[in-house]
């Protein structure tokens, strides 16, 4: 199924079978822009929709590329399940559903952007899906310590039986048990377990920290590259952003500024983003986010129709 609309983003639903689907948006590249060699893929971060990414798909765009967004399994957004009973695996089966759509129509070239949890899940995964490179924004790198810093405890220490019924994580109520047990039985929680993942990794990346970041330590990222035996991987610091990249819109740009940078750097076989870029305007940036708004709210008012 595919909804197409004027701004030149296309709207996708991949069907899985059991009344699941995954809804993905394809943003074109902009007309008389550079050709580039890779797709790009957005996966949002915890409690973040794909249409929060619509700026920085738009920035992309502007820049040649062409950009797949979506919405994970049991998540925010218009995909299929509750948010109460999300787990870093099914944010893993997502985005290898997501890739294995792309193969099927013949996108073979792909670089990845993951910001905050999302970065935990393309660490455990980018050995693994021929990816051209990935860019990381305040990625998480020790799962554990980033829950304790977000919830001030560690759930992670109970035994499941002592676990509260729900963990309250960015006014988003998590199922405990199905969250934690998910963390335990595939490794998802440690630090060690995320250098373990990526100690071979040969694809070139660049990882943006951010200098206010209470959630995730830098010198732990700056660990993790150097235990990267490649030497392809770069770190760049945020300044003035905390782990919410969208607090201010100074912030926000400084976020697509950088990141788009770090795509065309990345695209081009390097890490050194001080290069130039194309930058939209503030007004075709509100018209994208305005519509993308719409297009959203018009899904959910068809599918509470159906219900």
């Amino acid at each position: 199924m595919e909804t197409i609309n004027k701004c030149s983003t296309n709207d996708h639903v991949i069907k899985l079978g059991n009344g699941k689907f995954i809804r993905v948006r394809e943003t074109l590249p902009k007309e008389e822009t550079y050709d580039r060699n890779n797709t790009i893929i957005i996966a949002s971060g915890f409690a973040r929709r794909m249409d929060h990414f619509a700026g920085l798909a738009e920035y992309l765009s502007s820049n040649g590329f062409h950009v797949i967004r979506y919405d994970s399994l049991y998540h925010v957004g218009l995909s299929s399940g509750s948010i109460n009973e999300f787990t870093m695996s099914a944010g893993k089966e997502s985005l290898l559903f997501v890739i294995n759509w792309l193969n099927s129509r013949n996108i073979t070239k792909f670089g990845l952007i993951a910001s905050s949890l999302s970065a935990r899940i393309a660490y455990e995964v980018a050995q693994d899906i021929n990816l051209s490179f990935l860019v990381t924004a305040v990625g998480v790198v020790n799962l554990r310590d980033t829950l304790e810093r977000a919830f001030k405890y560690d759930y992670l220490q109970l035994g499941i039986k002592d676990l509260p019924d729900e963990l309250n994580f960015k006014g988003h109520k998590l199922d405990a048990e199905i969250f934690v047990t998910d963390c335990f039985n595939n490794n998802w929680e440690t630090f060690e377990s995320t250098k373990e993942k990526t100690k071979n990794l040969e694809i070139p990346m660049i990882l943006f920290t951010a200098n206010r970041d209470d959630w995730v330590k830098e010198d732990e990222v700056i660990e993790l590259v150097n235990n990267i035996k490649s030497n392809k991987s770069m770190i760049y610091s945020l300044i003035g952003s905390s782990h919410d990249l969208s607090e201010n819109l100074v912030v926000l740009r400084n976020f697509y500024q950088s990141v788009t940078r770090a795509a065309i750097a990345l695209d081009n076989g390097s890490t050194v983003i001080d290069i130039e870029f194309i930058e939209p305007q503030f007004e075709r940036l509100t018209a994208v986010t305005v519509n993308e708004r719409r297009l959203k709210n018009k899904i959910e008012g068809e599918s509470i129709s159906v219900v």
